[in-house]
């Protein structure tokens, strides 16, 4: 096993110190910064008061993030927290609207855009200019932000010095919202492209625009595209993809990274990677159960205060403290033991773990399919085991790729799926096993279809019978090489084909068994393939590689701060509506609907008040492949500086064996009036998926 366990405890107040609150925190609104185009987007500053000083000599670092969900409402409360904290420990936090969204004008063409990574150039050096600044200047973001540090961090500002990078992912096509294993996904791509389409829709703060005000967000309305369309009619890799991503130039990151993952969360490989080949930059990573949400709030836990962590890593690479960070082990993470499954778990049991780089490989572990359903040491008899597409499968698993979004959970028990499908499983273990990393199934397979996927599933048998998921894998199996290449199916032709699971830190314990799967679908998490027919997999070639922890031994992974950040209180009210979580079965039609949904609604201390709501309604069949539905509608309504916005966006997404079937609707209201409306429609070959 790499390293030792650590105890799950919390800090004292000088063990592994950061950053004290020291200072005054003076807020700067609506700042306008210069970018290389001639726009000037709309930044809050939160500074140390020192740095507003006329003629004061105090300067201080800056860390910046850059994330289209609007500074001044949707993300006010949580960015006025955490400026606040950041500032009174000395950090001048700047909170930047990116191009066409929220108090920023231009437009918001997509994800990502070289224009947007530009700007975030920009930002980095106008804020190292400033008489306040020491020069030195640091990214951070969650997901989105992550994205554009790693982005920004490529283009090398002269004055960026560290980045840290939450659940944001090195490789667009291959680990994030839109495709996973070369196929479309289903409950996270229309969800969050229709989302998108509604917040887009609300316009800049009416007190920062003055006469101008109405006009631009007009043109805004007008000129913002629905990203979803490009997204889906780019359905294999390529350039539009590689814009926006590290994956394959890691060697050209050179800034000092901390990188947060979570092994529920979708973009956990992509951390793994970037600890491992971006040999180029200092760097570090650590990795805990979370959801996609920070680690002080993210089930599952244990929490850590994250903040602390953070913090310390700026201290180091933004204030030239050697405190130690760069000698901790380059990588910690946590190795769960199994808990019996259940949607929203507090936390699971196991322990923190590290290790040092390059990272140290494991033993692996080969297992062998057998004709007779078992996982053994010894390359099985030829045999196979048939697999009928099922379209509908997949609902006792989380219902999209990377939990967290409400009300999505994560699994319960596997039974009702694995009771349809074939399931190879080792005999008890005598011993513990642990995992790290993705392991890998090995399966020699052929198609009754042209186009189909397989789904790999890792899972624990407890000795009561309860299956928990460990990890799972998917590929559309038309990219039989490359995400670039694609070919149908030969029906009858085995190919082998290699599947990498997700990362994760799993022990087996003594009495446990190890369960494999293969399904040929995984609903609502993808879109399923097309054609109706069977997966046989032929059992002689087929095996599984179990990635198992590094063996060498390297420093004790730190204990964590535990208790909350104590971030300040900065009269913000929200309130949630009660979600919902239904999956209905219909017999007759063979088909399998999930419905999920939530809303909630916020009050900010200026009288600004904000409501949200998404709902999700998706629909597969057994009986007919080829067709399945999602219907998502959203509702932002905005009151703010007197003005009362409403924006509702509503989206249908239907497929054939052929074709995508997409339509878009944009409904908005000034004061109670109809101020715009948008349609969209578009038909869009289906190309191997």
């Amino acid at each position: 096993m790499a390293g030792h366990d650590a105890p799950i405890a919390a800090l004292s107040s000088t063990h592994r110190p950061a950053s004290q609150p020291v200072h005054e925190v003076e807020v700067r609104r609506d700042v306008r910064i210069p970018v290389r185009d001639g726009l000037e987007l709309s930044a809050n500053l939160w500074l140390p008061a020192e740095a507003v000083v006329t003629g004061s000599a105090a300067r201080f670092p800056a860390i910046l993030e850059m994330i289209p969900y609007r500074k001044d409402d949707w993300r006010w409360a949580s960015d006025e927290a955490r400026g606040q904290w950041l500032a009174a420990r000395g950090f001048a936090f700047c909170r930047l609207d990116i191009r066409g969204t929220g108090s920023s004008p231009g437009i918001a063409l997509g994800e990502y855009t070289a224009d947007e990574t530009n700007d975030g150039y920009d930002a980095v050096e106008w804020l190292a200019a400033q008489p306040w600044s020491n020069g030195n200047v640091g990214m951070w973001g969650i997901s989105w932000g992550g994205f554009s540090a790693i982005q920004v961090a490529m283009l090398r500002p002269p004055h960026l010095r560290a980045i840290v990078p939450v659940y944001a992912s090195d490789d667009r096509y291959t680990d994030d919202v839109h495709y996973i294993g070369g196929c479309v996904t289903a409950s996270e791509l229309s969800q969050y492209a229709v989302s998108m389409v509604g917040s887009n829709a609300l316009p800049p703060r009416p007190r920062y625009r003055g006469e101008a005000w109405e006009a631009e967000w007009r043109e805004r309305l007008e000129r913002t595209p629905v990203w979803l369309f490009e997204w889906l009619r780019r359905q294999q890799d390529g350039s539009f993809w590689r814009q926006g991503s590290l994956a394959p130039h890691w060697k050209a990151l050179v800034v000092p990274m901390l990188l947060i993952g979570g092994w529920m969360d979708g973009y956990v490989d992509s951390a793994i990677r970037m600890l491992r080949y971006c040999e180029n930059a200092p760097r570090r990573a650590l990795i805990g159960n979370w959801v996609h949400a920070l680690p002080d709030e993210a089930y599952p836990g244990p929490n850590i205060d994250w903040l602390h962590e953070v913090t310390r890593f700026f201290d180091h690479w933004l204030k030239g403290i050697d405190n130690g960070v760069m000698d901790e082990p380059a990588l910690i993470y946590f190795e769960r033991d199994y808990a019996p499954p259940e949607p929203f778990p507090a936390t699971w049991p196991g322990r923190w773990r590290s290790a040092g780089l390059p990272l140290p490989s494991g033993h692996d572990r080969i297992l062998h399919l057998s004709p007779a359903g078992g996982l053994t040491k010894s390359r099985s008899a030829a045999g196979r085991a048939t697999i009928v597409h099922r379209p509908t499968i997949g609902t006792a698993a989380s219902l999209s790729w990377g939990a967290g979004w409400p009300p999505n959970g994560l699994a319960r028990d596997l039974r009702p799926d694995e009771a349809l499908l074939p399931t190879w499983t080792s005999p008890p273990l005598t011993e513990p096993l642990h995992l790290f990393d993705g392991s890998v199934a090995h399966l020699a397979i052929s198609s009754s279809m042209p186009v189909a996927t397989a789904v790999v599933r890792l899972s624990d048998l407890a000795p009561d019978g309860t299956v928990a998921p460990v990890a799972a894998g998917i590929r559309n199996l038309t990219q039989r090489r490359l995400t670039t290449e694609v070919e149908p199916l030969e029906p009858g032709e085995v190919v082998e084909f290699t599947i990498t699971l997700r990362a994760t830190g799993y022990r087996f314990a003594p009495g446990h068994r190890i369960r494999l799967s293969v399904a040929s679908a995984y609903w609502p998490v993808i879109w399923p393939s097309p054609y109706a027919g069977e997966l046989t997999i032929h059992l002689g070639p087929s095996y599984l590689i179990l990635r198992t922890a590094p063996t060498e031994a390297a420093a004790a992974a730190p204990a964590f701060r535990t208790e909350p950040a104590g971030l300040p209180d900065v009269g913000a009210r929200g309130s949630e509506e009660s979600a919902i979580w239904q999956i209905q079965q219909d017999v007759l039609a063979g088909t399998v609907t999930v419905t999920t949904g939530s809303g909630e609604a916020l009050t900010l201390p200026d009288g600004t008040s904000l409501y949200s709501s998404e709902l999700l309604e998706m629909t597969a069949s057994d009986a007919d492949p080829a067709h399945a539905r999602m219907r998502t509608e959203v509702v932002y309504r905005l009151d703010q500086d007197g003005r009362a916005i409403v924006a509702e966006a509503s989206g249908l997404m239907t497929s054939t064996e052929t074709t995508f079937e997409l339509s878009v609707d944009l409904d908005v209201t000034l004061d109670g009036a109809p101020f715009h409306h948008g349609s969209w429609a578009e038909t869009i070959p289906r190309r191997l998926v």
